[in-house]
């Protein structure tokens, strides 16, 4: 798939998807934000899903949030959903990795999972692109792990 690159040039960008599969919603779980347990919604349980895993080709979050809009864009086109983010009928798990100038690997990736908004999306990988690049640089390691993006 192809987005706009973040640039003056407005060159094109190709995106990889590795797959696309159905799966059932196995529900959710809502934190306490006040560290009180978790509650389980399977309200949900077992509605038909589509995951479409993309490849690692992103590095931003622009490019993330202009991939997810042209997603959303095709399955709104062909009426595979309507894409209500606010109502779960769309949702992103967002890997975030980062990688030092001049190197071919990625670090360790971390994962927030059922992100439901642009402006989240982007505000989370901004914020975890900042920590991790912080606690490389102070010595320590990134472990790989699900992370809650809290907005707050």
């Amino acid at each position: 798939m192809e987005i706009e690159e973040e640039n003056e040039e407005n060159n094109k960008k190709r995106i990889g998807i590795t797959r696309i599969h159905i799966e059932e919603d196995a529900g959710k779980l809502n934190h306490n934000e006040f560290g009180g347990g978790s509650l389980v919604d399977l309200n949900r349980a077992g509605v038909p899903l589509i995951e479409i895993v993309s490849e690692p080709d992103m590095r931003s979050s622009k490019e993330a949030e202009s991939y997810l809009r042209k997603i959303k864009s095709i399955l709104e086109y062909i009426e595979v959903s309507d894409c209500k983010m606010q109502e779960g009928s769309l949702r992103a798990d967002v890997n975030v990795s980062i990688m030092k100038k001049g190197s071919k690997e990625f670090g360790t990736r971390t994962e927030m999972k059922n992100m439901n908004s642009f402006r989240s999306i982007v505000r989370a990988i901004e914020y975890e692109i900042d920590r991790q690049i912080e606690v490389v640089e102070t010595g320590g390691v990134i472990t790989q792990e699900t992370l809650r993006w809290d907005a707050v």
